[in-house]
């Protein structure tokens, strides 16, 4: 049996324990109302923002600010639709602490645009994560997510079950398993996903299309429990 306890940028702790293999990373992932926008925002290792950062097609960071104890790192890129061939210059930002990370991208962003964003968000970074709050004008509309792939099951996306959350369940009841109620559902075009609904979690789980018989069964010895701060 193993267990592993990850912290969500709304500060929700989640513990998942059973006999699968629980040690990939995880991602953290928030929406941000600010200002008539909204940003998602991301918040991993520092290695993790880079990646990110690499993958989105940024080269280099050309600025550095120091921002509520980490440094701000901001870079371009350019966000292109292969249909509409139509591209728009993105601003990446990281703002890196200790082993932490939360970043995110801007379109037509300046490094000011950066900075006043994240003066909208209190950053707190813990052993086992980062946590953001927002402040001023700024509001977090829904429950932040946590993302992780665990072999055999999918990838988990994991947020607090709530009114507003609670939509996502099918209108029929699901099975009863050690970990709460299990649902199954299927999007058009893209194939069956799984809703796992615990007394205060909502997990979404994308299963590898060779594995989905296995699910059910896999997901039935996964527990998934919050954890008092």
């Amino acid at each position: 049996m193993r267990d592993v306890t990850h912290r969500s940028l709304d500060g929700t702790r989640v513990r998942l324990r059973g006999p699968h293999e629980l040690g990939r990373p995880v991602t953290s992932v928030a929406r941000i109302a600010d200002g008539g926008r909204l940003h998602e925002i991301s918040a991993g290792t520092r290695s993790d923002a880079r990646a990110w950062a690499e993958d989105i097609g940024v080269e280099r960071f050309d600025q550095e600010f120091r921002v509520q104890g980490g440094r701000l790192r901001v870079g371009r890129a350019t966000a292109g639709d292969p249909e509409t061939r139509v591209s728009d210059p993105v601003l990446a930002a990281v703002w890196e602490g200790r082993r932490h990370a939360v970043f995110t991208h801007l379109y037509h962003g300046r490094p000011s645009d950066a900075v006043a964003f994240f003066s909208t968000l209190r950053l707190t970074e813990h052993d086992d994560g980062m946590t953001v709050r927002p402040h001023g004008r700024a509001t977090r509309p829904d429950p932040a997510e946590l993302v992780k792939e665990v072999p055999e099951l999918g990838l988990l996306e994991i947020t607090a079950l709530n009114g507003r959350t609670r939509r996502r369940l099918p209108p029929w009841r699901g099975a009863r398993v050690a970990g709460g109620e299990l649902f199954q559902d299927t999007v058009e075009g893209q194939g069956p996903y799984f809703l796992l609904a615990t007394r205060s979690l909502l997990v979404t789980v994308l299963p590898e299309e060779d594995r989905v018989r296995e699910v059910p069964g896999r997901l039935a010895t996964l527990a998934v429990e919050t954890v008092r701060t």
